[in-house]
């Protein structure tokens, strides 16, 4: 038994240090804020790895009522704002009361990267705008005509987006035809010139204190929870497993790396979103082997 468990440690210590330890970071900010400002604005600003793959063109900014959790929430929006990619604030101008969030994506060399992670790229929490009691209901109406008729300025070279095609104004989208994957797959290959490099999907990864069975304590009980999920590729399983062990107070080494394993669980269902915010928690106890995670999750939330 002993000579099995000294084998897939060296497997997967193998398939680790294979692996690109210094890619380039994905085109997503590492961090969006939104605050109040003066009365009516919101300033919101973001952050950008300093070197990415695709390369970053352009910065869309969008804004919504509610949290957005993932692309698909805004796929129908039209940006408010499409600044330089060099920029990393924007001062938002509002009329009406209530919690504003946003969300900042990259215009890439390859079109736009469509992800969004709460939290990471997209506020969880809303900014509240100051706005006057003494406004009045006409004056709000007037003042929210005015910002959607607003011309680019200079400062933040802004370029007005286009206008939603008729369908999405009169509501005939929600019955149109879907195109069948197969229909995607083929216009992929026709609208690409390079056939797209396939992504390689990792294998599970344990740590090696967790590879023997502990005498006890957490160590054991994170041990035991890999066994019944996780080691026998149980992963949605594994996921409610390791969110009940994470739910009692642990040692900070275990937390990290049952933080760890839950982000594999998330990866292997195929919740990739889920799975970059948990590698995202612990990429400071494991920033090289999180990072490797993270690109891999990206990668595959990009495109499926």
């Amino acid at each position: 038994m002993k000579a099995i468990k000294n084998s897939l440690f060296i497997f997967t210590a193998a398939a680790f240090l294979s692996a690109p330890l210094f890619a380039q970071a994905k085109p997503v900010a590492s961090y969006v804020k939104a605050t109040s400002g003066q009365e009516k604005t919101i300033f919101v600003e973001w952050e950008f790895p300093a070197k990415c793959e695709p390369k970053i063109q352009a910065i869309q900014l969008f804004r919504t009522k509610k949290p957005c959790a993932s692309y698909q929430e805004i796929e129908g929006l039209n940006p408010i704002a499409q600044l330089d990619a060099s920029k990393v604030s924007f001062t938002d101008t509002v009329s009406a009361p209530g919690d504003y969030f946003y969300a900042v994506l990259a215009q890439t060399t390859k079109g736009l990267y469509k992800i969004v992670i709460p939290g990471v790229n997209a506020t969880a929490k809303g900014a509240r705008p100051r706005i006057s009691e003494k406004t009045s209901e006409p004056e709000i109406e007037k003042l929210e005509n005015a910002k959607n008729a607003f011309e680019p300025t200079a400062e933040n070279k802004i370029r007005n987006a286009p206008l939603p095609n008729p369908g999405a104004l009169l509501g005939f989208n929600e019955g149109r035809a879907r195109m069948s994957e197969r229909s995607k797959k083929v216009a992929r290959e026709l609208g690409s010139k390079k056939a797209r490099k396939p992504v390689e999907f990792k294998s599970p990864y344990f740590f090696e204190e967790d590879m023997f069975s502990p005498d006890g304590g957490d160590e054991y009980t994170l041990f035991e929870c890999l066994r019944a999920g996780l080691a026998p590729k149980k992963y949605a399983e594994s996921v409610g497993i390791l969110q009940d062990f994470l739910s009692v107070h642990r040692s900070k080494a275990t937390t990290e790396r049952a933080q760890f394993y839950l982000g594999q669980s998330y990866y292997f269902c195929k919740d990739y979103e889920k799975a970059v915010r948990c590698f995202l928690t612990v990429q400071d106890a494991f920033p090289e082997l999180s990072k490797q995670w993270i690109d891999s999750s990206l990668d595959l939330l990009t495109i499926n």
